[in-house]
């Protein structure tokens, strides 16, 4: 009766630990908490745009061409015609570096076409093209003559600091 009873080593303890279901359904846990269906999503659209802009035509070359002009011209006298002869030839950029040169005209039409391509586009910038984009709307918000053009500056700031 003085039998001993026989210890476990702690990495028997440990391999029954991790034997158990609860530890399975733990490991599951955490591994979809890790990666949310957002986020998938997300990677997946900037995904396919970045596929999209490898398989694109000659026409992008052209139109980055362009837009490497008219990112030159920022300021002089015909960067006006360029920025609306860039705009029916190829509409808005994607780019927020590119969106940027549309919010520097006083066209308030085209102006009006960017803050809602900002809009729908805003989630897919980084910090900082974030960043810059609203400083260039707050100093926008308070040049614009235009009372209605300034209030939807404001309106849109207000939604994006959400």
């Amino acid at each position: 009766m003085t039998e001993e009873r026989k210890k476990r080593s702690w990495r028997e303890i440990d391999k029954l630990k991790d034997a158990s279901g609860l530890s399975k359904l733990r490991k599951k846990r955490e591994k979809e908490e890790k990666t949310s269906p957002t986020e998938d999503k997300k990677i997946k659209d900037k995904y396919l745009k970045e596929l999209e802009k490898l398989f694109s035509s000659k026409n992008d070359t052209e139109k980055e061409e362009r837009l490497k002009k008219l990112h030159h011209l920022v300021g002089k006298r015909e960067f006006k015609k360029l920025v609306l002869e860039f705009y029916e030839k190829f509409g808005l950029p994607d780019e927020a570096r590119d969106l940027l040169l549309f919010l520097d005209i006083d066209e308030k039409e085209l102006l009006l076409k960017a803050l809602d391509k900002i809009k729908e586009n805003f989630s897919n910038y980084n910090l900082q093209e974030r960043q810059g984009l609203i400083a260039k709307l707050k100093s926008l918000s308070l040049s614009l003559k235009d009372e209605i053009l300034s209030y939807k500056v404001e309106k849109l700031l207000k939604e994006l600091a959400l």
